[in-house]
Parts: structure tokens; C-alpha cells; sequence
């Protein structure tokens, strides 16, 4: 078993079978959602194959009512599809098994008035249903009995449960135009009672364009009788019809509403209503970045439309932008999002302008309008792609010259082509993008480049490729082919020949080959992106002395690791990190800090305090520059820096002094970040003196047994470390006890004293016996006098000098959970270089060695020898004042490279002639190597109580 692990770790480890990037397939559910355009929520409750037969009520009045004959739901002329059958918590829905085109139907279950069963025979199961607007829906169930029973009790269950949804019905309906043109054409209807409902900006500033010429009375006209026949709005089914109907363009007063159907945004606005002014409300008179940034843009947003010259425009523009950068902050207000929020505002009131404008930034172009515009760039490089596989001849020429494609492309893509071609052309292309989706860009986008390629072959420069796509965008409404002898080819326009192009030359671009296209190039852009950001915030963050570039960048990582909803690349989550958060950044690379089962947070603990000090702006959450700008005070080695930095923590409002309950806090908070040096899971410089000291006396003492000149390093020396664990526990409870003795023995009283009245004279009487808590002498400790204090302690000195800043491990890419393993690390470090140890094994021989010398009027250089070879291990002089190898990062990383530096070490005694000194650096020299290999392959005990060090 242990070799297939093997063999499955490694083939996990390969790229090939690494799923952690590869894109998360969307379920059944999202996948419903997103052809249906429903909204977040809905999901399959049931589902069932059925025939379906949509009876207007002119085709009932003409051929009467429907009838079930053997196993045909109905005589009428109308067609019979069969399909699937979905049920939803609010929706039916309905598509045909032919091409999911013929017949497509999302019934809103508030809309149905009436359901009830056909009487058939006993081996068929038909519903008939009528909806508001007086469509029968004629439906008939396949498969067995139990089943369409079973889901038509669903379909009853859940019809109960939407009539509170009916009462908002009638005033939504109310805001559709749809509503209005039938009702108000309805024979014997009141026209004078029937209100027009609000609508676009176009209204009042009339529509683009021509509307003789756009035929707009004729189109309105076409939808009138498609709405009598086949329903509208919430309850419409979607036939051949309507497909042709919205590609010959669409009825400037119909168009906002059939946007905001194809999109789905009906159904949020149905679902949501009354939110957009609910949202514009509770966020009146707040200021954000965001509102900075749209004020800026208004003016610029459609400037030929004459509304926007006005204030009615300006306003309803603002609104909308404003509501919308308070739903999403995670988008806010990106750039061209005012082009596109003004194109939907001439022809939809502000409310389905905002959801409109919502389901277009999050569903059909997610990523356009974000921080980094991530979904754009991803889109220019699938673009690109494209362009080389479907016109290699012109991908060619545009690689030979280096003209930038997506600096010709980007624009059209980013503004919906609203920028680029005329307005009455832009919105032809909106009512199919809204219909079919992203892919109607990259088609539209490839047949501009198909039509004018031949002369795009011949311009070598990013200008003129320009030049001639504007100048072609500038004449889409004349003759494609002006001097052809046949009448129909001489009035097809440009625009038109756009259009046929898109679709059917270029048809095989379909959403599969984009999506693929997509995560192909999406981890590259994202990682772009992501380095990009990272070395412009690593580039503009102040200053930091006592931290390097690269703990910058590994502190960088390590926060926004942390943050697990920022994702950086899409712009998205909060950038600042909370108190939780915070305690875990810090756990990451900090000995000192404890999880919250190791002890009890209270808001005036050191790691709190801490939290508070860093933020300076009092927001309750701290940044990337907080964390950088604290961590740098933090390992500052600069004593009298180090200890005015900790008595900052506990002098917020920076008087300079502390009172009574201040110094107690100070005295916790040393406890705090002394806690793993109290039970002994690291040790410090002083604890790392002494065992090597110990060390240095069993040699000699080994030594002394055999009696040989020459002192051999043994293989190994076991050391007992609790003995070092309690004696530095000791030693800091000692120092922290003393800490408060004399914190309180030095402290300056205050010069009005403050009394406290305690009603239990015998508690008074006890504090009154303790100067620390004297009610009637309160004292205050200053920052000169703290100092004072820490200096009276050698190891509370060291502590700010060395041990607090080597606790704090900033090349850490990981936090350690097992506390133990620091220990462990250090031993390691000890038994990866005996140089220290030799040092003091030398001094005490050379001490020996100058002592006989004095008695026998001659000196002999003892050499220290390992049992693998006969190099000589020379002293060097002690450092004690933490310089050098002392004050290395690792705790365990006493010295490295011990044998390099060892050569010139050498003690050499004056009466040495110069060739016998000759002679021990070759020595030296010839044995290198082997002590390299003996230290390379030491290797230390793993028993807990008993660590082997071997030279």
C-alpha cells in the first residue's frame, strides 16, 4: 500500500493531474440558470417530459375550446411540442426537445389564474393552465401516471406558496408597455382610464434615429399581434417568431422592456421590487471613491444624445451609477460604465435600467467592469485567438508590423460598440448580444475585420488601421455594393452586410469555443495581473529599514492569504484585515502568539493593543501598509527604539507615561510574548550559551579520561533539556517579577492623588498595605523610567535587543502549528556546526595548556581533532555582545560555514616558526573536505528528552 501512496503522490504532484486551477464546472442548477436567465435561487424541483400546445384566446373564440383525442391534445392549426417540463420554487418552465428554439416558455407562477385537469383517458394526464394576460396552456404529461401526478402536486404546493407574490403583480404589470398596448387596443376597453407607463429618457429627448425610416409603427405593430398570440412579459413563450421579430430590430418604445426580458432582469425587478429606491435611500449623502469617480464621468457619457447636455439626464444617469456602486462595492463604478447606463436609460426608466445594467456587469460580461477589468483583458487575448484561427493571412500581417489589435478591439468590446459606430447601428447589436450573449461580440468584432481585410493588409501602422475601421463605422448606412446591376444587392447596406456576416459566415463561433477559449488564456492574465499589483503596492509602500524586499513580498503573500475573499486579479473582497484575521497573520510568523484555545482573549491583551496601535485611523480594520509599517517597529534591533516601540502599545494616546493599571498591563504583556521562552519551546541567546558550555565541559572532561594530547571531538552528546527548559523558565518569571518590583519602586507619583471609595474598609486597608495598589498613592511610569527598568534585567535587555525580533520569523511561507518543531529546529541548527562549541573547547585547553607551560617552562599547541579527521579547530573570541552569529534570524542558525571562516581563525603561538605555520594551514587545507562530509552527515536523536549532538 505504501507504494501505490508513492506512486499516487507523485502523479498528484504533476501538472497534469493538478486540479487545483483548472476551471470549476458549473452544476446542473447554474448551468438551468444561465440558459433560462433566472435568478440566483432557483434550482429543478421536479422535472418531466411532456407535449405542450399555447391556445390564444383568438384561436379559442374561432375554433372553440380544446379537446383531447387520442393522445393529440387539441384539432387547432397551432403546433404541438414536446419537450422537457421544469418546476421551480417560482418558474415553469418549458422547452422543446427539437432545436430548444421552436418553443421556449418562462412562466412567472404568480401570472397563472387558473389550473386544472383535462378529463382524458385513464392512461393520459393533462393539465390546462390560463394565465393573466388569457393565454391556455394546453399541456399533456409522457411517462407513467404516479410521475406526472406526483409533479403536478408539486406544481400545486408551489402555486400555494407564491400567492403573496400575486398581490405585487398588478403594479408591476402596470410599468410594462406591453401591458399597455394591449389592453388599450382591446375592443371596449376605456383608453381614456389606460395610462401610458413611464419609460426612457427618450420620451422626453426623443429616440435616435429616423422612426419613418426604422419603420417603427410597423415593428410595434408585429409585436402587438406576437403579445396577442403567444403572451408577453412574465408569462410570454418565446416562438420562431420572436427571434426573427427581434432581429430585424426592435421598436424604440418596446426595446427597454425586451432588454430587460432576454437579459432576465424582468424577473429580478419583479422579484425585487422597490429595492433600487430602497438602496438609494439608505445610502443618501455617504460619499465613497466611487461616487468621486462617476461625478467625473457624467459629463462624458454619450455626449451627442442631447439629454446628457441636460439635467433630467445627468440626474437619472447619476442615480443609477450611484445605487448600482452600492449593491456591488466589490465593482463600485469602473469606466464606460456611464456608456452603457446611458444607453439603457433612453429607452428604460431608472429602476430597469439598474437591474439591467446589474445582470449585465455580473452575468454576460463578468470581469468587464471590475478594479482590474480582468473579463476584458481575458476577452482581447480569446480576440486574438480567434482572429489567428479564423484569418491567418491577416493575424499574420497584424504580428508582422506589431500593430496592437486590442488597442483597436478593446473599445469596441468595453462599450458594447456604442463608441464606435452610430447609435442606431449600436443598438441593433445590443438587442442581439442581450438575446444570444458574449459570443454576438467576438462575431460582430471578426466581420468588421473580414469586410475591410483586403485594405487592412495594406496599412502597417496602429493609426491608419484605425482610421480605416472609424471611416467604415462612419458609413454602415450606405450601399454595400452601390454599383451592383441588381436592385437588392444596391440596397443592402453596410450595416446589413455586417450583420450577415456575423451570423452566418462566422456562426461557428459558438459560447463552447469562447468558454474554452477562456480558460485557456485565464490563468496567464490573472497571474499577470496579480504580479502587477502586487509590485506596484510593494513599490508604494513607505519605507522599512529593518524589513528586506523579499520579507516585504513574503508579508504581502502571507495578508492576502489570510484575507481569503480578496481575490486580487478580479478585484474582488476587502483588502483590510479584521482582529480574527490579524490573529492568524501573526500566528504565521510569530512564536509568540497563542490560538484562541491557548488562552483568553480579552479586548486589553497584547495581541488587542497591538491590533489598536497599528491602526491609526481607528476603522477597526488594518491594511497592507498598517501591517508592514507595525512589523518593522516590531523587529527593530535598536534597543532603546525596541522598548519606546512596546511602551507605545500601552501609551495610546501617547502622554508619554502609564498609570498604575498601565504597569500591570506592561508586565502581561512581557509575560505574553515571553511565553514560549517560559515553557522552554525555544530558546534564547543566554540558554544557548550555557548548553554549549555544557557541551565544551564534557568534552574536556572525556578528554581528561583518555589522556591524549590531541583533543578528539566525540560523535555525539547527549544533552537533557528540560534541565535548559527550566532554568530559562525561571529566569523569565524572575525577570517579569522583578519587572513589577521595581516598575512600582521607581515610578513617580502623581501630583493630585485620586481616591477611590471602597465601601469594605478591610479592602482598603489591604490595598493601602500594598504600594502597587494604594488607592491613596497613584503612580505613573514614564518612558525614561521604563527603560531604566528593562536595563536593570540582562535578560529583559536582551529581549529587546535580540530575542523579540528573532521571534518574529517574516521568511515564514507557512505558519508551524507544532510548537515543538521550533525547538527541534534549533537543535538542528546546533548540530549542523560545532565551530561555538569548539571555540570554548579550545579556550579551556589552551587555559590548561598555558597553565603547564608556566610550570614547565615550554607550551605545546594542542590540536582538536574529530574522529573522521585531523583538521584543527581554532579559537575565536567570544561574542558577547550579540553581534555576529548571535543575532542570526533562525534561532537555531548559529554559525554557517563554519569550516570556511575557521581558516582564518587559526591561534598561532608567536614562538611558531613560519614553516611549522606553513604546515598547519596545509593541514587545513588537505582535510576540508573531509570536514565538510562530517558535518554534512550529522544527523540527531529524535527522542524527546534526549538530543544527540554530533561534530
Amino acid at each position: 500500500m505504501s507504494f501505490l501512496n508513492t506512486l499516487r503522490e507523485r502523479a498528484s504532484s504533476l501538472s497534469l493531474f493538478d486540479k487545483t486551477n483548472a476551471p470549476k464546472k458549473p452544476s446542473k442548477d447554474e448551468l438551468f440558470r444561465e440558459e433560462f436567465k433566472l435568478p440566483e435561487g432557483e434550482s429543478i424541483l421536479d422535472e418531466t417530459a411532456a407535449e405542450m400546445l399555447v391556445v390564444s384566446q383568438a384561436d379559442e373564440n374561432q375554433k372553440g375550446a380544446a379537446r383531447i383525442n387520442d393522445n393529440q391534445l387539441t384539432n387547432h392549426s397551432n403546433f404541438v411540442y414536446s419537450g422537457k417540463l421544469y418546476l421551480t420554487k417560482h418558474f415553469l418552465v418549458f422547452r422543446d426537445s427539437f432545436d430548444r428554439k421552436s418553443c421556449v416558455l418562462v412562466l412567472n407562477l404568480s401570472t397563472i389564474k387558473k389550473v386544472e385537469r383535462i378529463p382524458s383517458k385513464a392512461y393520459v394526464f393533462a393539465l390546462s393552465i390560463v394565465t393573466n394576460c388569457g393565454i391556455k396552456l394546453l399541456i399533456q404529461f409522457i411517462g407513467i401516471r404516479s410521475r406526472s401526478e406526483e409533479f403536478s402536486h408539486k406544481l400545486k404546493v408551489n402555486l400555494r406558496d407564491n400567492i403573496p407574490n400575486t398581490k405585487k403583480l398588478e403594479p408591476f404589470l402596470n410599468s410594462l408597455y406591453s401591458e399597455f398596448i394591449v389592453k388599450k387596443n382591446t375592443p371596449g376597453a376605456d383608453k381614456d382610464s389606460i395610462k401610458s407607463p413611464e419609460g426612457g429618457l427618450g420620451l422626453i429627448f426623443k429616440f435616435p434615429g429616423d422612426p419613418k425610416k426604422l419603420r417603427d409603427k410597423s415593428k410595434l405593430r408585429l409585436w402587438y399581434d406576437y403579445f396577442r398570440r403567444y403572451g408577453r412579459n412574465l408569462s410570454i413563450s418565446r416562438q420562431k417568431m420572436f427571434y426573427k421579430l427581434l432581429r430585424v430590430g426592435l421598436p424604440n418604445r418596446l426595446r427597454g422592456e425586451i432588454w430587460e426580458l432576454t437579459t432576465g432582469a424582468m424577473y429580478l425587478r419583479f422579484q425585487e421590487l422597490s429595492v433600487y429606491q430602497k438602496t438609494l435611500d439608505d445610502n443618501a449623502g455617504k460619499k465613497s471613491l466611487a461616487i468621486e469617480e462617476i461625478e467625473k464621468d457624467l459629463n462624458r457619457s454619450l455626449p451627442e444624445y442631447s439629454a446628457y447636455q441636460s439635467e433630467e439626464g445627468i440626474g437619472r444617469l447619476r442615480r443609477v451609477l450611484t445605487a448600482y456602486s452600492w449593491k456591488n462595492p466589490d465593482v463600485g463604478y469602473c469606466q464606460a460604465m456611464n456608456i452603457v447606463a446611458a444607453a439603457l436609460l433612453i429607452f428604460q426608466t431608472e429602476e430597469q435600467a439598474f437591474w439591467t445594467l446589474s445582470v449585465l456587469c455580473e452575468k454576460y460580461v463578468p470581469g468587464y467592469y471590475s478594479k482590474t477589468m480582468y473579463g476584458t483583458l481575458l476577452d482581447q487575448k480569446v480576440f486574438e485567438s480567434l482572429v489567428e484561427k479564423t484569418m491567418p493571412i491577416l493575424w499574420n500581417h497584424i504580428s508582422k508590423h506589431d500593430i496592437q489589435l486590442s488597442v483597436v478591439s478593446l473599445p469596441w468590446f468595453l462599450s458594447l460598440f456604442l463608441n464606435s459606430m452610430p447609435l442606431v447601428f449600436a443598438f441593433r447589436i445590443i438587442d442581439i448580444f442581450f438575446l444570444h450573449g458574449p459570443k454576438t461580440l467576438f462575431q460582430v468584432a471578426l466581420a468588421v475585420l473580414r469586410i475591410n481585410g483586403e485594405e487592412l493588409l495594406e496599412i502597417d501602422d496602429d493609426g491608419m488601421f484605425i482610421s480605416v475601421l472609424k471611416d467604415y463605422f462612419s458609413q454602415l448606412d450606405d450601399s454595400a455594393h452601390p454599383n451592383s446591376t441588381d436592385p437588392k444587392f444596391r440596397q443592402l447596406t453596410k450595416f446589413q452586410e455586417l450583420l450577415i456576416v456575423a451570423f452566418k459566415e462566422f456562426s461557428n463561433v459558438t459560447d463552447e469555443m469562447i468558454a474554452q477559449e477562456r480558460n485557456k488564456h485565464k490563468p496567464a492574465i490573472l497571474q499577470n495581473i496579480e504580479t502587477f499589483i502586487k509590485r506596484s503596492q510593494l513599490r508604494n509602500l513607505p519605507r522599512t529599514p529593518n524589513i528586506s524586499q523579499e520579507y516585504l513580498s513574503n508579508i504581502y503573500d502571507r495578508f492576502y492569504k489570510c484575507i481569503q475573499s480578496h481575490k486580487a486579479s478580479l478585484g474582488t473582497g476587502s483588502s483590510s484585515m479584521e482582529f480574527q484575521t490579524f490573529q492568524q497573520f501573526m500566528a504565521g510568523f510569530c512564536d509568540w502568539v497563542l490560538s484562541d484555545e491557548e488562552y483568553d482573549s480579552h479586548p486589553d491583551d497584547f495581541l488587542h493593543r497591538l491590533f489598536r496601535n497599528w491602526d491609526k485611523d481607528h476603522k477597526g480594520v488594518l491594511t497592507l501598509t498598517d501591517v508592514v509599517v507595525g512589523l518593522d517597529k516590531l523587529v527593530n534591533r535598536n534597543l532603546m527604539e525596541s522598548i519606546s516601540n512596546f511602551f507605545e502599545i500601552y501609551d495610546p494616546e501617547s502622554k508619554g507615561e502609564v498609570d498604575r493599571e498601565g504597569i500591570l498591563q506592561l508586565s502581561e504583556g512581557l509575560l505574553y510574548i515571553t511565553k514560549p521562552l517560559q515553557d522552554g519551546l525555544v530558546f534564547d541567546y543566554l540558554t544557548r550559551k550555557s548548553i554549549e558550555s555544557y557541551i565544551a565541559d564534557r568534552i574536556v572532561e572525556r578528554q581528561k579520561e583518555t589522556n591524549d594530547e590531541e583533543i578528539m571531538l566525540p560523535s555525539e552528546v547527549n544533552i537533557d533539556q528540560e534541565i535548559f527548559q527550566r532554568e530559562q523558565g525561571e529566569r523569565y518569571l524572575s525577570a517579569a517579577s522583578e519587572f513589577i518590583q521595581r516598575a512600582f519602586e521607581y515610578a513617580q507619583p502623581v501630583t493630585q492623588p485620586q481616591l477611590i471609595e471602597l465601601e469594605d474598609s478591610k479592602d482598603l486597608d489591604k490595598m493601602k498595605a500594598n504600594a502597587a495598589l494604594d488607592p491613596n498613592h497613584p503612580l505613573t511610569l514614564n518612558l525614561a523610567t521604563f527603560r531604566m527598568v528593562i536595563l536593570a534585567d540582562e535578560t529583559y535587555e536582551l529581549l529587546f535587543t535580540e530575542t523579540l525580533a528573532s521571534s518574529i520569523h517574516l521568511d515564514r511561507s507557512t505558519s508551524i502549528s507544532d510548537k515543538g518543531g521550533i525547538l527541534r529546529d534549533m537543535f538542528d541548527g546546533l548540530l549542523a556546526d560545532g565551530r561555538r562549541v569548539a571555540n570554548q573547547v579550545r579556550r579551556r585547553m589552551d587555559s590548561t595548556a598555558t597553565s603547564i607551560s608556566n610550570n614547565n617552562g615550554h607550551s605545546d599547541s594542542a590540536g582538536v581533532k574529530s574522529k573522521t579527521g585531523a583538521a584543527s579547530i581554532a579559537e575565536e573570541e567570544d561574542e558577547d555582545d550579540f553581534g555576529g552569529d548571535a543575532t542570526t534570524h533562525d534561532y537555531g542558525d548559529l554559525l554557517e560555514g563554519a569550516e570556511i571562516q575557521a581558516l582564518g581563525d587559526v591561534p598561532l603561538s608567536s614562538n611558531v616558526k613560519e614553516t611549522d605555520r606553513a604546515n598547519e594551514l596545509k593541514v587545513l587545507h588537505d582535510n576540508m573536505d573531509e570536514i565538510k562530509r562530517t558535518l554534512d552527515g550529522q544527523e540527531s536523536s529524535k527522542n524527546d528528552n534526549l538530543i544527540e549532538f554530533e561534530s
